[in-house]
């Protein structure tokens, strides 16, 4: 099969959706033939994948153009210079094209969330935002969810069936780099096992830095606290988080992924304070580790974790609290639940299985495509 991949920035990936596409076309590479759209302005002129196409098309930049001049370009190469079998889209707001890819392609739509829920998109953004459901839903061949409370949403809110895929992980030695992740704590002055963890590719309110930070700070405890990612996403948001921060506190910018998981690996317990989310790439590779995970309690990490992370009430700094004192006076119990997180996300969510799913869908979307043209 000819397959291409429009909705993302590009490859390697650096974080969300991108994360996923790349686990499934290194997968799929080799069996078939397969064309990412990237950003000129993300993946450089010499970057390569192996066995995958990497087709950079012309972007603007800034904030608002870079994404939706993308997806835009995207679509127009693939219907006037390339002939696929199908379309897979990432990402709801990049369904906004699906109207001109319908005119020559059977496409799949993957949701990996509401874009329009996120703090970083003004008023105006998010309503625009929101008009992407309707071709989502109304003009994609098959829709898929990597949610399955979104999923279900989905479903009932618009009487169509949206397929709940889940995101996956797999682990290699390659994948932590324990290494850099030493030289990086040492270079802070920090020390393995002597630290909590946050960590988000975009440090946006969503996330709920802010809460743990409000907890963090009322915690008796000579526990560090790191927090890695990029805070200038939202100001006004990174200044309050610096205000809320003590001398306890580290911030380190995004790292690479094999680092970022080295980091987790030597972490005393990974905190995941995320008011909305779909399916969080972070918080399943980090249960995958068997690290002691202490979550919010939205239903799209309950589903994910069920009784194997302690969990507290979203958005409560004082019930956050709460479970982390606990957990310093629990370590055996929460070194428990890791072990347990651990064999249950590499038992159900590894990306093997998860990415034979997607060919399923591909080939049955392709016969029935031949059927209904011999009909």
């Amino acid at each position: 099969m000819k397959i291409a991949y429009i909705g993302i920035k590009g490859l390697p990936s650096k974080a969300g959706a991108d994360r996923v596409v790349e686990a499934i076309v290194r997968r799929l590479a080799g069996r078939h033939e397969l064309t990412v759209y990237c950003s000129p302005w993300v993946v450089p002129p010499n970057a390569v994948f192996p066995g995958v196409e990497l087709v950079r098309v012309p972007a603007l930049q800034g904030k608002h153009a870079h994404a939706p001049s993308l997806f835009l370009t995207s679509a127009l190469h693939a219907v006037t210079r390339r002939d696929f079998d199908l379309i897979h889209m990432h990402n709801v707001e990049a369904c906004f094209v699906l109207p001109l890819l319908k005119t020559k392609y059977r496409v799949i739509a993957t949701s990996h969330g509401q874009a329009y829920a996120r703090d970083k998109w003004g008023r105006t953004a998010k309503a625009l935002i929101r008009l992407a459901d309707w071709p989502y839903i109304q003009l994609a061949d098959c829709v898929t969810s990597v949610s399955k409370p979104l999923a279900d949403y989905y479903t009932n809110q618009y009487n169509r069936p949206v397929q709940y895929i889940p995101n996956g992980v797999s682990r290699e030695d390659s994948d932590i780099d324990r290494d850099a992740a030493q030289g990086l704590l040492s270079s802070y002055d920090l020390k393995a096992g002597h630290y909590i963890l946050f960590a988000a590719g975009r440090i946006i309110p969503t996330k709920g830095a802010d809460t743990l930070l409000k907890a963090y700070r009322m915690l008796a405890t000579e526990l560090n606290l790191l927090i890695v990612g990029d805070v200038s996403q939202v100001p006004t948001y990174e200044k309050e988080l610096h205000q809320l921060s003590d001398s306890r506190v580290t911030f380190v910018p995004p790292v690479d992924k094999t680092v970022l998981l080295g980091l987790a690996q030597q972490a005393c317990f990974f905190v995941f304070p995320s008011t909305v989310e779909a399916m969080s790439m972070m918080l399943l590779e980090a249960a995958s580790l068997g690290i002691p995970i202490i979550s919010s309690d939205i239903p799209e990490n309950t589903t994910i974790l069920p009784q194997h992370a302690l969990f507290f009430e979203s958005g409560d700094a004082g019930d956050l609290l709460s479970k982390m004192e606990w957990a310093l006076q629990h370590p055996d119990q929460m070194r428990e639940l890791g072990t347990r997180a651990g064999v249950w996300i590499m038992k159900h969510y590894h990306w093997d299985s998860i990415v034979n799913q997607y060919e399923l869908l591909y080939r049955s979307l392709l016969e029935n495509t031949k059927e209904h043209k011999e009909s």
